[in-house]
């Protein structure tokens, strides 16, 4: 079972890796580059205003992020989170003080962990989880911002540019998944719901979600004339681990200063190649012809 796990998401990885590649080098193509870079940094310049003066806010919903993807569903019926700060400090300590007292400090702050208990351990870790999701929140909020005129701006152009790297490419038949009926939707919904009460594997599934969102809504609107709704199901599911390393290589991507700013044009070109490789077997397809930039 484990071992099947890794090979399925060491598979996904690759193919989001060979994806993003393709990605930027279609991104030259059909004008992708300029009118990518010519938008990203209005969304960039709102996200940083926003986390700026409002600083207290997100910082809050950092910290209540971090406990629920730790603790589950069930911190929600707490009060809240307390994180109190401190400041101040000795001035005119030379360099050689200054790295001593650092040194004494993470040597003490080892030792207060390891003497801690397990919850006061968890409680550590979300904390560090609040860090990391401070950071999570901006990269996934610039990307939900960045997508949103790209069905206009970007995908179809996009589109044009795949296809040409899959002339005569033929649909590879998947086994399609049944409909679900409203009681499987209900009982879906239901064990969704379940599982965010689960410590630490809620992390997994509010992870997932964070990760995937951008990618899953550009999947279905580069779907639409491509695939039919049972087709598009079918190769979403078969396509879930790529999708999530898709989602995560985006948002690393997302963070890296003048890279970002072709990040529109990279999920676009990138799910318009996951989609035509998920259903063809590319080593088949016949030569892309060269393309102009």
């Amino acid at each position: 079972m484990w071992k099947q796990a890794y090979r399925r998401w060491s598979a996904g990885l690759r193919e989001a890796v060979a994806c993003i590649g393709m990605g930027l080098r279609d991104a030259r193509h059909a004008g992708l580059w300029w009118r990518a870079s010519l938008w990203c940094p209005a969304p960039t310049l709102l996200c940083l205003w926003l986390y700026y003066h409002y600083h207290a806010f997100f910082f809050k919903l950092a910290g209540r992020a971090g406990v629920f993807a730790l603790f589950g569903g069930l911190t929600l019926l707490d009060g809240g989170l307390g994180m109190g700060s401190g400041g101040g400090g000795g001035q005119g300590k030379g360099y050689a003080h200054i790295m001593g007292d650092i040194a004494r400090l993470l040597r003490d702050l080892v030792k207060f962990v390891m003497d801690l208990g397990l919850f006061l351990q968890f409680l550590l870790a979300a904390l560090a989880m609040a860090g990391f999701f401070y950071v999570l929140l901006f990269a996934f909020a610039n990307l939900t911002t960045v997508c949103l005129p790209l069905r206009w701006l970007l995908l179809r152009r996009a589109q044009r540019v795949a296809h040409t790297r899959y002339t005569g490419w033929q649909p590879r038949p998947l086994p399609a998944l049944p409909p679900l009926s409203a009681w499987q939707w209900t009982r879906k919904i239901l064990k969704l719901m379940l599982s965010l009460l689960v410590p630490v594997w809620s992390l997994y599934i509010v992870l997932r979600f964070v990760l995937e969102f951008n990618v899953r809504l550009m999947y279905l609107l580069a779907a639409e004339g491509v695939l039919d709704p049972q087709q598009r199901r079918a190769l979403m599911h078969a396509q879930g681990p790529a999708i999530t390393m898709l989602g995560l290589i985006l948002c690393v991507l997302m963070l890296v200063p003048f890279v970002n700013l072709l990040i529109q044009a990279l999920l676009c070109s990138s799910v318009c190649h996951l989609q035509r490789r998920g259903w063809i077997n590319p080593t088949q397809a016949p030569p892309a012809p060269q393309l102009t930039a």
